[in-house]
C-alpha cells in the first residue's frame, strides 16, 4: 500500500495547489503592509506553519486562497475581496449554504484548481489580509503572498489540508478579532454533533473507512485528518488500525488490498458526478463484492449536496451534512 501523503487528482476526490506563475515585481507595492503590518495599527499576532503574522485591525479586503476559508470568513462577518474557486460550480466559489452571507458582493476569483494561485490577480485586488488555513501553501507561495499583504497560512501541527474545522474557525476568528463569534459558531455545530450522537448510540465505537475512486480500477482511502473521515469520527465512529499508517489525507490501495475495507461501515465519497463511474468500477471488482461489509449491506455512496457539505466541512456546511447523512447510515449500522 502506498501510504504516503497524496491528493487524488484535481477534483472533489482531491486537489492540489501549485506554485503558479511568478509574482510580478509590483506586487509588494500593492499593499501598504506586508506580514510585519507596516505602520498600520497592530492587530492580533497569528501563528501558522511558516511563522507568525501580524494582521491588521478589522481587515476589510480579505482574500481567501484556501480550500474553504471563505465560508468561515463569511460566517464571522468578514468581507471577501477574492476567493479561490476550486470547482467552478457556483459563482465566486461560494456554495449554497454560504450564498446568503455573501449577499451582493462579487469577490475576484484569484485562482482555480486548474490554474492555481494567480498572484497578479491577488495583488490587483489590493487585499489587507490573505488567508489560507485549509491549504497546502508552500514556503515559496507564502513568501509571494506575504509580499502582497499579511498572510495567514495553514496552522502548525496538522497535515496540509488537515486542520479541523474547529481550529480553523478559531484561527480565523483570532485573525478577524472575532474570537467570541468563532466560539459561538463552533459551539453551535458541536451541539448538533452531540445531539446526533445521542440519537444514534449505535455509532459509538464502530469502525469506518472512507474511500474514493482514484482512476480506472484504482481506489484509495482517506486518512484520519481528512474532513470526510473526521465527520464520522466526530459522530462516534473510530478509525480502523490500517489508517494509522496514512501520513497525509489520502492513500492509494491496490485492488488486492480492498480486503482492508472490512469495517463496520464503508463510505464511498463520489462528489462531482463520480457516482456512476464508481459503481461501474466496483461492479467489475470481484474481490470487492466478496467483502463481508459489502455482503452485509453496510456500504454507502455519498454523491449529492450532502456529500459536498461533508467534504467542505465548515461551520456553514456541516449543519446541512449533519441533517442529511446520519439518517442514511443509521439503518446500515442498526
Amino acid at each position: 500500500m502506498n501510504l504516503g501523503q497524496q491528493r487524488a487528482g484535481l477534483s472533489r476526490r482531491g486537489f492540489l495547489v501549485g506554485t503558479g506563475g511568478a509574482l510580478l515585481a509590483f506586487a509588494a507595492a500593492c499593499s501598504s503592509s506586508g506580514n510585519s503590518g507596516g505602520d498600520e495599527p497592530s492587530g492580533p499576532l497569528v501563528a501558522h506553519k511558516y511563522g507568525e503574522t501580524q494582521v491588521p485591525v478589522d481587515p476589510q479586503r480579505i482574500v481567501s486562497v484556501g480550500y474553504n476559508d471563505h465560508d468561515t470568513i463569511l460566517a464571522l462577518g468578514g468581507t471577501l475581496a477574492g476567493t479561490f474557486d476550486w470547482y467552478g460550480d457556483y459563482p465566486y466559489g461560494v456554495w449554497p449554504w454560504a450564498q446568503d452571507l455573501l449577499g451582493d458582493a462579487q469577490p475576484e476569483i484569484v485562482g482555480t484548481a486548474s490554474t492555481n494561485i494567480d498572484f497578479e490577480k491577488v495583488a490587483t485586488v489590493g487585499p489587507d489580509l490573505i488567508v489560507g488555513t485549509y491549504s497546502g501553501l508552500t514556503q515559496a507561495q507564502y513568501d509571494k503572498l506575504g509580499a502582497i499583504a499579511p498572510t495567514v497560512a495553514q496552522p502548525l501541527g496538522f497535515a496540509d489540508y488537515g486542520v479541523p474545522w474547529q481550529d480553523q474557525t478559531r484561527v480565523l476568528g483570532t485573525a478577524l478579532g472575532k474570537e467570541d463569534k468563532a466560539a459561538e459558531l463552533v459551539s453551535a455545530v458541536e451541539k448538533q454533533y452531540a445531539d446526533v450522537r445521542a440519537a444514534n448510540p449505535s455509532f459509538a465505537g464502530k469502525t469506518v473507512l472512507v474511500g474514493a475512486l482514484k482512476g480506472p480500477g484504482q481506489f484509495g482511502v482517506y486518512g484520519p485528518e481528512d474532513p470526510k473521515v473526521r465527520f464520522f469520527t466526530d459522530l462516534g465512529f473510530v478509525n480502523p488500525p490500517v489508517t494509522q499508517q496514512i501520513t497525509g489525507n489520502f492513500a492509494e490501495i491496490s485492488t488486492e488490498q480492498l480486503s482492508l475495507a472490512n469495517v463496520d461501515l464503508l463510505v464511498w465519497y463520489a462528489g462531482g458526478g463520480y457516482g456512476d463511474k464508481l459503481r461501474e468500477e466496483l461492479a467489475k471488482t470481484p474481490i470487492y463484492q466478496e467483502l463481508d461489509v459489502v455482503r452485509a449491506g453496510r456500504t454507502i455512496i455519498l454523491e449529492d449536496a450532502a456529500a459536498e457539505a461533508m467534504a467542505w466541512s465548515t461551520v456553514l456546511s456541516l449543519p446541512y451534512a449533519l441533517t442529511e447523512i446520519p439518517p442514511r447510515i443509521t439503518p446500515l449500522i442498526d
